[in-house]
């Protein structure tokens, strides 16, 4: 290492050093207020309560322990802070979850089969300002040596629909995660139609969509970009605007300004990006590209590479010769055209290879080229036409849905983001996607304010329910009064419009960050059981049998919450397994847990107020009282509370002095953190709206369990917490109009045989 290199590292090691000192200074301080402000309050409880109320033993007792929560607290919260800016350590067990993620994308986009086209591709100049190092041909099984040859690693990858873009990617992610040295950057892949370069810059995006896919803490996420450990593989720059040739104002334009600013120290960041070639040629038209990066373009396959891919993926390949002879001998024909790219080869394989379940063949390939008028669009409609139908039919028994069910709901899912793809929308401060569907954000197909609103009705008639036991046991004033605060709660509750999921996942007693998360549960019960003592609940129980009982329910609670509700206290990755099997639908499953789990700890901490007060069948009452409460979004009235009273415009003293307070997870965090249960809630009240009796645009009750058979089938496909279409052809031809063949309501069967 040279002079000026170590002086810089140096530098950059004090100034980080500096930065850490004064960020616990900071947090010192709040951690000091928030102790004189409880010792306050329990100082003025007892001399208004007076002596003959609270046990001046049982009051001490309650500040020590107090006192040494918050000493425990403390310690807690900075070894979280030191976790979240170990970037290398978050980065390593990021790309083991994204490596296990990408291989099972890979393996859908392939329809189950580890064969696929050794597509070929050209390096293709810009206009100026390309990357040195690229080479003029490459092929898809050396994609990672021609990239690694980049300077700087700035690679797009163009072709035409279906050519393999997104399989490409792919590839080039999957192969530098298998060869990725500890702390090098991690490949993620992002789709860019949820991008809005108007509103958001880069930087900023990345981080929010680490946060949100896979549920990084935003400051580790944030460390992650700011290092540049993300090697960002943006996925569909063609989809970010309705037509093929957009203009120097679009917003794939602006997305490209973005990348051109996007930086590594003085050079160009690495990123990787996909685009349909007559796309890319428009915005070049436009004076606009991705500088200092190589401009790959796949070729459209060759016959002889058909052939060869059929031969290796057909079950019967001498049934296709009468296809593969007319390929050859029309080098330009319309079939040449319609068959040329993988995903074409790959549909028309698993249509076509279709059997009875007396093992009879149910189409011959033959009739191919009996097509009428021969087309390239006429091939690709039949082709789609078929897919659609074979991917419920195959297989001999009874799905769960008939071929109208299919063709319908997917219709009107494929119709929501074509809205969205042809006239950009935006719906409370967020630009719809046009290709991703993630089921709790799915609320704006009904409309801006419909599901918002039966959100709102929802849970203020089951809170107004399960509190009838005011009304029947006290008084009916009390339950209207608590009525009305349930209203107000509800409105609020109703506001913010994107809930962010949490996440209830139980963390591996083996690791590190397990045993911090323990640590910051127990530390936390501790301090929710003195708690009971200093906010005068002793007076029920005792000052002595108060203390005890908070110490063992909080150490209770606590080792729950610890080992048990790590998604929610904690978001650091290394706290949590593998994110690579989880299914979108999981997202709102777990948030409801969550949210349930979490009011069930909070129910307990107040049992015991309950049971002394009304007996064991109130106490339990209220536990389940607080299940609902928080299950269905309940913390959320909390989240604002403190994000309007202790962060709108004060984030100064007052920020320091409840920062503590967050280790206790979401239901003190700002009004943009996680609701508990508000997202499963929202999506129940989109599904609500989407009843054929309501709606023109009906949709299954279970959703995510359909979703998920289609991505079975071979139809769907996910992307993070999102479910996508498996190729856009498919979207944009259930736009065009209505299947042709078969009888719309014959019975479908089992799932498609993958190609």
């Amino acid at each position: 290492m040279n002079t000026v290199a170590a002086f810089g590292f140096l530098n950059n090691e004090a100034n980080g050093e500096v930065g850490h000192m004064r960020t616990a200074r900071h947090t010192l301080w709040g951690w000091l207020a928030l102790t004189v402000v409880a010792v306050g309050v329990a100082v003025a409880i007892s001399i208004r309560a007076g002596t003959g109320d609270v046990d001046p033993g049982g009051l001490a007792l309650g500040l020590v322990s107090l006192m040494l929560a918050m000493a425990g607290l403390y310690q807690a919260t900075l070894s979280q802070a030191s976790q979240d800016t170990d970037t290398a350590r978050i980065a390593d067990r990021l790309a083991g979850h994204i490596r296990q993620r990408e291989e099972e994308a890979r393996q859908r986009l392939l329809g189950g089969s580890d064969r696929t086209i050794d597509v070929e591709f050209a390096f293709v100049p810009s206009p100026a300002h390309h990357a040195t190092g690229a080479a003029p041909r490459g092929t898809l099984k050396d994609i990672a040596a021609y990239y690694r040859d980049l300077r700087p690693g700035r690679l797009v990858i163009t072709g035409a629909p279906g050519a393999g873009k997104t399989v490409l990617a792919l590839q080039l992610m999957l192969l530098l995660l298998a060869d990725r040295a500890p702390g090098a950057p991690v490949p993620v892949r992002l789709s860019l139609s949820t991008f809005d370069p108007g509103r958001h810059g880069l930087d900023d995006w990345i981080t929010d969509q680490l946060t949100r896919t896979f549920q990084l803490r935003p400051a580790a996420a944030a460390a992650l970009v700011t290092a540049r450990l993300i090697l960002p593989v943006l996925d569909g720059l063609d989809e970010m605007d309705a037509g093929e040739a957009p203009e120097g104002d679009s917003r794939s334009a602006a997305a490209l300004e973005a990348m051109n600013g996007y930086l590594h120290g003085t050079t160009k960041g690495q990123l990787v990006l996909t685009c349909r070639s007559t796309t890319y040629v428009a915005l070049e038209g436009a004076n606009l590209w991705a500088e200092d990066a190589s401009r790959i373009d796949i070729a459209p396959v060759s016959p002889a590479a058909a052939e060869a891919f059929v031969t290796a993926r057909a079950r019967r390949p001498a049934r296709w010769e009468p296809v593969l002879n007319a390929l050859h001998a029309g080098r330009s024909s319309p079939l040449v055209q319609g068959l040329s790219t993988p995903w074409r080869l790959t549909v028309a394989l698993a249509v076509h290879d279709e059997r009875h379940p007396d093992g009879s063949w149910v189409r011959d390939p033959v009739e191919l080229l009996a097509l009428t008028p021969q087309t390239p669009e006429r091939i690709r409609d039949h082709l789609l036409d078929l897919f659609i139908l074979a991917a419920s039919s195959a297989g001999g028994t009874t799905a769960p849905y008939t071929r109208t069910q299919v063709h319908d709901w997917l219709t009107v899912l494929a119709g929501y983001l074509h809205t969205n793809t042809i006239s950009p929308r935006e719906v409370a401060g967020r630009h719809l996607s046009g290709t991703d569907l993630v089921l709790h954000e799915l609320w704006p197909l009904t409309g801006p304010h419909r599901a918002r609103t039966v959100h709102v009705l929802l849970t203020v008639a089951v809170w107004a329910t399960i509190d009838l036991p005011a009304g029947l046991l006290d008084a009916w004033q009390v339950y209207a009064t608590n009525v009305t605060l349930m209203v107000l709660a509800g409105l609020l509750l109703g506001i913010p419009p994107w809930p962010v999921p949490s996440r209830l996942e139980r963390a591996s007693a083996g690791t590190r960050a397990a045993r911090h998360q323990l640590v910051n549960g127990l530390v936390g019960g501790l301090f929710w059981g003195g708690l009971i003592v200093v906010v005068d609940l002793g007076n029920v129980v005792g000052p002595v049998a108060g203390l005890a009982y908070g110490s063992v329910v909080g150490l209770a609670g606590g080792a729950m919450v610890g080992a048990g509700l790590a998604g929610v206290l904690s978001d650091a990755p290394e706290a949590r397994r593998s994110h690579g099997n989880a299914s979108p639908r999981g997202v709102v499953r777990n948030d409801l847990v969550t949210g349930f789990a979490t009011g069930l700890v909070v129910g307990l901490g107040f049992a015991p107020y309950y049971w002394f007060a009304g007996g064991p069948v109130v106490a339990l009452g209220a536990v389940l009282i607080y299940m609902l409460l928080f299950g269905l979004g309940g913390g959320r009235a909390l989240a604002l509370l403190y994000n309007r009273l202790f962060r709108c415009g004060f984030r100064g003293a007052l920020d320091s002095l409840f920062r503590p307070w967050r280790v206790f997870g979401p239901l003190f965090r700002t009004g943009a953190g996680p609701a508990l249960g508000a997202a499963g809630v929202r999506y129940l009240a989109f599904l609500l709206c989407t009843r054929r009796c309501w709606s023109g645009q009906p949709l299954p009750w279970r959703l995510g369990r359909f979703l998920d058979w289609c991505c079975e089938a071979g139809l769907m496909r996910t992307a993070g917490i999102a479910y996508q279409f498996r190729h856009r052809e498919i979207q944009d031809f259930l736009i065009r109009g209505p299947i042709q063949h078969d009888p719309p309501n014959r019975p479908s069967s089992a799932r498609m045989t993958r190609p």
